[in-house]
């Protein structure tokens, strides 16, 4: 009986270990599936720019079709996503250019000037975990891209 007992206790932990892994494979995925659209929202908004402003010496980029941009990567995007279904995805944008102004980090005294555009994802789902002592319902990643000099 003892070793009935043994095998059992060993079994449950090998399959949760199991169970473990899986669910552990798929945050991992839907992390860097969320990355990557991130960077591609990034770059592709960083695209679209005023071409009279930049004419004119100054960087302005074209808010409206950066965020079209991005809202059509993630509507065409969620088809490969590895993310359970019912999931949302939200996104917020920074554009930084010389019509919005630059942020500056505080702890250099140097001016960062330099046209970006941040992108920030977060995606809602069920939780992703089978295990009851484990709860991830939200995933968020960002990505920056900023303008050559």
């Amino acid at each position: 009986m003892k070793v009935f007992i043994v095998f059992m206790a060993i079994f449950v932990i090998h399959v949760s270990f199991l169970s473990y892994q899986g669910d552990m494979g798929r945050y991992v995925q839907s992390r860097n599936f969320l990355k990557a659209t991130a960077e591609e929202c990034a770059a592709g908004a960083a695209l679209y720019y005023d071409r009279e402003a930049y004419g004119q010496g100054n960087f302005h980029f074209s808010y409206e079709e950066g965020k079209q941009y991005i809202e059509y990567i993630l509507e065409h995007g969620m088809a490969a996503a590895p993310l359970p279904q019912g999931s949302r995805i939200s996104y917020e944008v920074v554009f930084q250019d010389d019509h919005l102004g630059y942020e500056n980090d505080p702890e250099s005294d140097e001016r960062n000037n330099i046209p970006s555009v941040t992108v920030t994802l977060n995606a809602k789902t069920q939780d992703l975990f089978a295990l009851p002592f484990f709860e991830v319902t939200e995933i968020t990643r960002a990505a920056r891209y900023e303008l050559p000099q």
